[in-house]
């Protein structure tokens, strides 16, 4: 081999790792080229949202390094941040960089539900968008308020294959960022059962609508597995909102509490040591924002929580859509109640034993 020939093979071998990694960055931009500032002027909303491929394309790796815990360490705290700026800019809804970070995150989800899961005393949290959270056990998936925003936030093909793993589906109450359409009729279409208060699709004879004026416990005979369910009346202002409460067939009870408040305390009446009612609940999850938030932990007193609604960018403000950061500096500074909790990003999931 001559020495022209040794050159040119010792040029290609320090060049393609720099090829490789400049298209690894390259792939991260929605447009391609804009590789200097200038190219930026006057285009300010192309220039965020580059910076929120690069920013949440790190969140995601991040997460997938640091999975929850009941104890945030600082990697996942600063991701958990970084998403918390990329939402709260005036329009995330219709920056591509979130839709696909979102997608990405259902994707995680979607592979792991996709593999067995074969503990038998174990419960498997996974949170979606929102409310939207599973529960999983190796017989049985029950789902609470899952939504995509009628395919605008999650595609419905992504929502087809998530619904194919669930069972049972209820909703807590009828807003449009805790239920959808097109995920019941998806439903339907898999012959997944829907439960859900009165004013949730009221005129869909397919749906189970269940509410009474004081806890109501009923049986769910499923193929797979059955549930005893407990479910509260519950409101969110003038609008009802069931409160389920769920015992799974291994045992564990788990529950979601949808959006409750109620700032004039007329619920907090009949939910007071509402615990001593219901069977000890394992798992309950719960709005970060929910009124009287230590006297509801204390009335359900579950042995832990799971926080919920952060950063709901379909139907809220800036101002409303509550932050990872709020959360954690709630928890640390402000709540008094100890029951542990796990704060976990879009597609994440939790291992409860």
């Amino acid at each position: 081999m001559n020495l022209k020939s040794t050159i040119l093979i010792a040029a290609a071998a320090i060049l393609l790792p720099l090829s490789v990694s400049a298209q690894e960055v390259q792939s991260r931009h929605a447009v391609p080229g804009h590789r200097y500032l200038k190219e930026y002027w006057g285009r300010s909303e192309l220039y965020l949202q580059h910076q929120a491929y690069y920013m949440l394309d790190l969140a995601d790796r991040s997460l997938n390094m640091n999975p929850p815990t009941q104890k945030i360490n600082l990697q996942r705290e600063m991701a958990l941040l970084m998403i918390d700026a990329v939402t709260h800019e005036p329009a995330p809804i219709e920056n591509p960089a979130v839709i696909d970070f979102l997608g990405k995150r259902m994707n995680h989800v979607i592979e792991d539900l996709n593999k067995p899961f074969t503990k038998k005393k174990d419960v498997r949290v996974y949170k979606l968008y929102n409310c939207g959270i599973l529960f999983r056990t190796r017989d049985i998936t029950i789902a609470v308020d899952l939504n995509g925003r009628d395919g605008k936030l999650i595609p419905d093909e992504i929502m087809e294959q998530i619904v194919d793993k669930v069972d049972v589906l209820f909703y807590t109450h009828n807003h449009y960022d805790h239920i959808d359409r097109n995920v019941r009729n998806i439903c339907h279409k898999k012959n997944v059962p829907i439960y859900a208060t009165d004013e949730v699709f009221k005129n869909d004879a397919k749906v189970h609508h269940v509410r009474f004026d004081d806890l109501y416990t009923f049986e769910i005979n499923h193929p797979k597995g059955n549930l005893t369910v407990n479910v509260l009346p519950g409101h969110q202002d003038a609008l009802q909102n069931n409160i389920w409460i769920v015992t799974l067939p291994n045992g564990k009870v788990v529950g979601a509490t949808g959006d409750q408040w109620q700032d004039d305390g007329s619920d907090l009446k009949w939910l007071k040591d509402i615990h001593l009612r219901l069977p000890k609940i394992d798992i309950l999850a719960m709005d970060c924002w929910i009124h009287d938030y230590d006297e509801h932990v204390a009335d359900f007193s579950p042995r832990l929580l799971i926080s919920q609604h952060e950063n709901e960018i379909g139907a809220h403000g800036i101002d409303h859509r509550e932050a990872y950061w709020m959360t954690i500096y709630k928890n640390t500074h402000f709540h008094q109640n100890p029951t542990p909790y796990v704060l976990m990003a879009w597609g994440e999931w939790y291992d409860y034993k």
